[in-house]
């Protein structure tokens, strides 16, 4: 699924955004986190985190390039918990 796609399902307030983005993005923010916080369950819990902000936050926001809107949510959070 493209990022298109995912953030349309966003817009329509589909969960289903939550399960193609972790598909598409989940190895990615895990890896970002785990790079921060050298803990495989605070790392979980940071990506899950970046799924409920990412929910919370689309809309209103369009982001650009959903990776880098992901990302930059994900190290912030594991920033945050370091």
């Amino acid at each position: 699924m493209t990022d298109q796609e995912i953030l349309r399902l966003y817009f329509q307030r589909s969960e289903q955004a939550i399960a193609e983005t972790d598909a598409r993005y989940g190895a990615y923010c895990y890896s970002i986190a785990y790079h921060i916080l050298a803990s495989r369950p605070d790392s979980e819990e940071c990506v899950s985190d970046t799924y409920l902000t990412a929910w919370n936050r689309i809309p209103p926001t369009r982001p650009r390039q959903l990776s880098v809107f992901l990302g930059t949510i994900t190290r912030n959070l594991s920033i945050d918990r370091w």
